[in-house]
């Protein structure tokens, strides 16, 4: 992992517009401030400014970061990030996951491009990213990676799943 060449870190929407198509993973960190209101126990490990939220790989990173600055439905993080803000997930169309509301959807895309940012590195043998993905998630543990491994990520898993339960129940 100490070989990797990271870019800066900087605003996800620019951080996108920058990505190349290549294969590279990336990280999400809270560079703004939490939402108000979101659920975030006091006996979780606090979350900061600076800190690292989320490790990701790609085989496209262009492609990939993209999906989460679009629907919530195509991202497993803005999924986690809707479900702590207590936004509204309902069905829509064939996905095989819930997406937010159109209004909900703004607000979360906005405050994710006010208060997060980005940063990835160029791989440049794509059979490595799935072993340097479970390295980087294994050593760091962000939170908002669901592998069950702090409570941290206990908390994000389950957040998500009672967000993924109700919007079944609003589908009938």
């Amino acid at each position: 992992m100490n070989e990797l060449k990271w870019t800066a870190t900087a605003p996800i929407k620019t951080a996108w517009s920058k990505m190349p198509f290549a294969p590279g993973i990336y990280q999400l960190h809270l560079t703004g401030a939490l939402p108000q209101g979101m659920d975030w126990p006091a006996e979780l490990r606090p979350l900061k400014r600076g800190d690292l939220l989320y490790v990701g790989k790609a085989t496209n990173l262009k492609s990939r970061a993209k999906h989460h600055g679009v629907q919530t439905s195509k991202s497993t993080f803005r999924r986690s990030l809707a479900a702590l803000m207590g936004l509204q997930a309902q069905w829509h169309g064939r996905s095989a996951h819930p997406r937010l509301t159109d209004a909900d959807e703004e607000v979360l895309t906005v405050w994710m491009e006010r208060n997060l940012g980005m940063q990835y590195a160029l791989v440049p043998e794509p059979e490595l990213l799935a072993d340097l993905e479970e390295a980087m998630r294994a050593e760091l543990c962000p939170p908002m990676n669901r592998d069950g491994r702090t409570p941290e990520q206990l908390h994000v898993s389950a957040a998500a799943a009672a967000g993924h339960r109700a919007a079944l129940r609003e589908k009938g």
